[in-house]
This record gives C-alpha cells, structure tokens and sequence, in this order.
C-alpha cells in the first residue's frame, strides 16, 4: 500500500470507527428485554438464560480457533463484515426460536461473530492510527467516544425498548436487527490496513508458523499473562452481573418498562464516565484495573447485603440501585482503559492475537464462572448469589494486585527486550 493510500486508509477508518464502535459494539434494543422476552414470551426458566450465557462462554471457546482463522484468511475488514451478519443471524434465530436448543444454536453464532469482532475491531483501530508517542493516547480516546456514545445511545435504545416491549415482546428484538443490518452495511466502509493474499499455499503455511510464534510470545510475555487473565476473569464477572442484576430487579416485581429506565440511566452514566478513563488511569496509574474492579466487587457485595433486607424493608431498594450507579460508573471506565493496556507494544503482527488469546480465555473463564453463578441461582436466592459472587470478585481482586504489581504498568524501558519486540514506537522513543 503506498503512502497515499496509507493515509486515505486512515483518515476514513479512524473516522468511521466512533460511528461503527457507538452502534455496533454490542446489541442496541437488546438487552433487559432480552432476559423478560425470553423468560417471559419463550417461557425459559431464569437460571436456563444464566446457563444459555454460559453456552455463548463455552462455544467462544470452541469458535476462537475457526474465528482466527477466518481473521487470517479475510483480514480484518471483511472478517468484520462476515462477524455482524452473523450477527443479522442470530437475531433471527433468537425471535423465531421455540425451545432452548435453537436458544443454544444462536448463542453459537453470537460468540462466533463476537470472537471476530473483539480481534480485529480494536486490531483495525490500532493498525490504522499512524505511529506517534501518541498513538496510545489517540486509541483511547477513538474507541472511548466509540464506547461512550453506545452507552449513551443504547440507554435511549433501552427505555424505549420498555415502553416497545409491553406493546409487544417482538419489536425491540425486531429494531435490534435493523441497527445490526446498519452496522453491517457500515463495516464495509472501512479500508483493510493489510492486503490479504491467499494465493500461494507457501504464504498460508507461513500464515500459521507466524501464529504459531506470536502465541509463544504472548505465553512468555508476563505483562501480556497478566493483563489477559485480568481481563478475562473480571469479564466473566461482570457479565453475570448483567444477569444477576436484572433478576434480582425482577424479584421485586419491578414492571418491564421501569426496568428499562433504571437500566437506561445506568447506561448513560456508564458513558459520561467513560470519558473519564485517561484521568482515572493517570490517578491510579498500574494500580488502575485492580482499584476499578475491586470497587465493581464491593458494589456487588453491597447490593446482595441489601437485597436479603428489602423483602421487608422496601427503601433498600433504593440502596440497590445505588450500588448500580457506583458500578456502572466503573465498569465504563474498564472497557476502553483495558483494550489500551491490551494494545501497547504492539503492532499489525500480534495485535489480533493478543485479542484472540484474550478472547479465547475470557470464553473459558465466562463458560466456568456462568456455570457457578447458573448452579448457584437455581438453589439460593439471587440475593445471596450476588453477595457470593462480589466476595469472590474481591478475592479475585487481591490475589491478581499482587500477580500484576511488577508485571504491568511499567515503564517502557523497565520491560526486557523480548517484552516490547513488537513495539513499533521503540525508535520515536529513541529520537
């Protein structure tokens, strides 16, 4: 690719991806929902939608290798295409679905399409931002607008969806398609930062000898060991909590259509906050994830103690909903601040599977924490789940601030060589 063509890829991509990231980077008209539509409209019992979950964990396991495949032989951009149609799929399974092995079959699709799409969404963004000292800094703020504006978007997305949803149960499933049929004509806006040629078997075996090195790197690299295990078991939790905190809403009786507006105000705060990751990293510096999760856990803690009271006493309802603000309020800080930590150091050659590492550990450790949490709310109260399941995010939390203390948040030249081999900004450093 000439110069030229290098900096039309740029522009447009590093223009279009805010626009991709704030429709695309999950479900719109979705979720909250998606918990009462199917426990409600297909009659799934509430742990089976916890185990469902644990399904979508477990086939990410079983879907990364065909999906970092089909990232090496599409590259990244029509990988992307492929990805959200398959997610056009899914949601067409979902609203046709009559049983919980159609249920099953769509989960299937969804963790394929997400395996593709949490690879070369943030590859794509890295590789087409022109290297600068920089470079880390306008990542963080690209993808945060992205991330932000979803948040923002989707909380309008979800009250609406409440108000659709006691119309009827199908229209906000039916508008999530739609927007997932928008976001796939977008993605084929994007320039490919890499030509892919696949016309020489030579070059595919090549292909897999150089995965084959970059996942050794990423299993030597302690810093790498250290943030995809963080990143991975923390995402196991907090997508529990997407559960967990809807039942437990629901336990009281809560109507669909406050549900949605509890849940929207939460998204909201979750993307004004979200703006304020680099102060929050710039505060707490390596101690960054491990402050933001362990305040996510106590939240998860407090709200399970208060639950166990609000069957009598109704104002700790209120308590409830508090300790959602606090955690939303972090957890939009978590996602665009651990995808920059997950970027640094590195380039085109390890960017995707640093992701794809990352994702296939997030499915393992999400199908093994879904299935405690399934286990647990189909014989406890949800009230007692969540304060099990905040205790062990905190044990979690201590055990990986000391793993991480010397692993990550260092200074680039306090790493050893091998660490930083494929930092592409070792010269501009120099200079």
């Amino acid at each position: 690719m000439v110069e030229k063509e290098k900096v039309q890829m740029r522009k447009r991509n590093m223009k279009l991806f805010p626009i991709y990231k704030t429709l695309g980077w999950d479900y719109i008209f979705f979720y909250t929902t998606n918990f009462l539509f199917l426990t409600q409209c297909k009659h799934i019992n509430p742990a089976d939608v916890v185990l469902i979950d644990s399904f979508y964990a477990l086939f990410g396991i079983i879907m990364q290798i065909p999906a970092t495949f089909v990232i090496e032989y599409l590259g990244r951009k029509r990988s992307i295409i492929f990805a959200n149609f398959l997610n056009c799929i899914y949601m067409l399974v979902v609203m046709f679905s009559s049983n919980l092995f159609n249920l099953i079959t769509a989960e299937m699709l969804s963790s394929l399409a997400f395996g593709i799409k949490e690879t070369t969404d943030p590859a794509l963004l890295n590789e087409s931002i022109p290297p600068s000292r920089y470079k880390s800094k306008i990542f963080a703020k690209i993808n945060q607008k992205g991330i932000s504006n979803y948040y923002i978007i989707n909380a309008v997305a979800t009250v609406l969806a409440g108000f659709f949803y006691d119309i009827n149960p199908y229209i906000p499933i039916t508008l999530s398609l739609i927007i997932t049929i928008v976001v796939t004509i977008i993605s084929t806006r994007f320039i490919d930062p890499q030509t892919v040629n696949k016309k020489h078997k030579k070059e595919e075996f090549n292909q897999i000898k150089e995965l084959k090195d970059s996942f050794k790197f990423i299993l030597k690299s302690e810093r790498l060991k250290a943030l995809i295990l963080f990143s991975a078991v923390s995402a196991g939790f907090i997508s529990v909590m997407a559960t967990y905190e809807i039942s437990l809403l629901e336990d009281f009786d809560m109507p669909a259509k406050y549900l949605c507006i509890v849940f929207a105000i939460l998204s909201i705060i979750s993307g004004l906050i979200a703006k304020k990751q680099e102060e929050f990293h710039n505060k707490y510096r390596n101690k960054s994830l491990c402050t933001l999760l362990a305040i996510i856990g106590m939240t998860i803690i407090i709200a399970g103690i208060c639950a166990i009271f609000a069957k009598q006493y109704n104002i700790f309802i209120i308590f409830i909903i508090i300790t959602y603000i606090i955690r939303y309020s972090y957890q939009g800080i978590y996602y665009p601040l651990t995808e920059k930590y997950l970027s640094n150091f590195s380039n085109e050659k390890i960017d995707t599977k640093i992701f794809t590492a990352r994702n296939f550990l997030k499915s393992i450790m999400g199908a093994v924490i879904g299935v405690i949490a399934s286990f647990l709310l189909d014989r406890i109260n949800i009230s007692y789940c969540m304060l099990i399941m905040g205790i062990l995010t905190i044990v979690f939390t201590m055990l990986m601030d000391k793993y991480m203390k010397t692993r990550v948040g260092l200074k680039p030249e306090q790493y050893s060589k091998e660490e930083v081999k494929y930092d592409e900004l070792k010269q501009i450093r120099r200079e």
